[in-house]
């Protein structure tokens, strides 16, 4: 009896287990029933329009509209018809800031200007949309005309948009609205339109949004317009657009381009130094010295007779070790511009390499005639460097590092003792 009883015991408890079980898989039922579905297009679409006509909850609307645009149930005509009732939306909040300008009431610039980006943004999206053929293979454009006069109407305004920015140095605010001015002129849309493909003021607005990008210290960017920028620009503006691109591709790390570059701008703007000093920097890291030769004999010729080419000829024989060369230069750029401090710097340490040089070869042999000989030429050549560098600590004397070295080692071989102790306590407190 007692048996029984505890399998009837059992029995009933696992019943309720069984039971639990049943009601957990139940509630989970029921709760992926629970699951709200996603809201139909149409209901999307109805409340948009509803708040086109209110005016009210129209950025809420739109927002819906464009997430649900790569939803897999919506087809290729709603994905149009959603970027057009979104520009519709943005549309209709540009009326309505411009209204409150016309009343004088208080309304919001950048907004208006805003809703104009995108009103362009959509209506493209729009159009990229209807130029995909349907699943019988046929083009339907369905809101090309219509979106092609919206945007030529506001085309104008667009433009306005960048320049209000540019001129409050907003520059990555700035970009898009030049961007989208010379990318749509090349849309599809106008392709049979030569007053908006052939816009005169197109070069122009290249050169804003090069501006506007650079000082955004966005060097892709910068680069993107910069060609079309310079068609259409002055001397003056070509040359710092020319250096733009020399940085930009310096700060993407795009080496050949950079370097081309510099090619260009030493033979379109050879008074620009900028090109030239950088590209006979490059030539020296390079140690392609020979080559850097050429170019400053090829400016002495074209250009003039120029202490900045003899300077750069010095530079390249400075790389070679030769120093003799490398002294007559740079004598040929300070009989150019007496105060050039780097061409005093080039002859005074070619003298001093000179020294270093003669005296790992001198005789040190005091018994042989040949050691005083050897003393003298090796004095000699320490006092040649003394001039021109005591020179570069006369005009940049706030630039010690470069010069206190040079003359601490000058010093010292011509035995000149309390110079020698200037140096060696400038030496120590750098």
């Amino acid at each position: 009896m007692k048996r029984y009883l505890q399998i009837i015991f059992f029995l009933a408890i696992e019943l309720v287990l069984q039971s639990s079980v049943f009601n957990v898989h139940f509630s989970m039922i029921y709760a992926a029933d629970a699951t709200p579905k996603p809201v139909k297009y149409k209901t999307l679409l109805s409340e948009a329009k509803t708040a086109l006509k209110s005016s009210k909850n129209q950025a809420a609307a739109e927002k819906k509209l464009l997430d649900v645009v790569n939803r897999e149930d919506i087809n290729m005509n709603q994905r149009a018809e959603i970027y057009y009732t979104a520009q519709e939306l943005e549309r209709s909040q540009n009326d309505a800031e411009n209204m409150k300008f016309y009343l004088k009431q208080s309304y919001d610039t950048v907004k208006y200007f805003s809703t104009i980006l995108r009103m362009h943004e959509y209506l493209l999206l729009c159009d990229s949309i209807e130029r995909l053929p349907n699943e019988k293979g046929v083009l339907k454009y369905k809101y090309r005309n219509k979106s092609r006069e919206i945007l030529k109407t506001y085309r104008t305004n667009l433009l306005n948009g960048g320049k209000f920015l540019l001129k409050r140095n907003k520059y990555a605010e700035a970009f898009p609205y030049f961007d989208m001015y010379i990318q749509s002129s090349q849309e599809p849309i106008f392709q049979y339109y030569s007053s908006v493909k052939s816009d005169t003021l197109l070069p122009r607005v290249a050169y804003w949004a090069t501006v506007s990008a650079y000082n955004a210290n966005d060097a892709k960017k910068a680069l993107k317009h910069i060609d079309r920028a310079m068609e259409g620009s002055v001397d003056t503006l070509r040359t710092s657009l020319q250096e733009y691109k020399v940085r930009c591709y310096d700060a993407l790390g795009q080496k050949e381009e950079r370097f081309n570059s510099l090619l260009e701008g030493t033979k379109d703007f050879p008074r620009h130094d900028y090109f030239y000093l950088n590209l006979m920097d490059e030539y020296a890291n390079s140690k392609l010295y020979d080559e850097g030769l050429a170019l400053s004999d090829t400016m002495l010729e074209n250009v003039g007779d120029r202490a900045i080419y003899w300077y750069g000829k010095s530079q390249m024989y400075l790389g070679k070790l030769d120093y003799d060369s490398c002294i007559v230069v740079s004598n040929e750029a300070l009989r150019c511009d007496s105060l050039m401090t780097d061409a005093y710097y080039n002859k005074g340490i070619s003298y001093l390499n000179k020294a270093v040089v003669f005296a790992e070869t001198a005789c040190n042999d005091i018994r042989n005639p040949k050691c005083k000989k050897d003393r003298e030429i090796l004095m000699g050549l320490y006092r040649e460097a003394r001039e021109p560098m005591e020179q570069v600590r006369k005009l940049a004397p706030e630039d010690s590092k470069r010069w206190a070295s040079p003359l601490y080692r000058i010093y010292l071989n011509l035995n000149m003792g309390k110079d020698f102790a200037e140096m060696e306590k400038i030496l120590n407190a750098n």
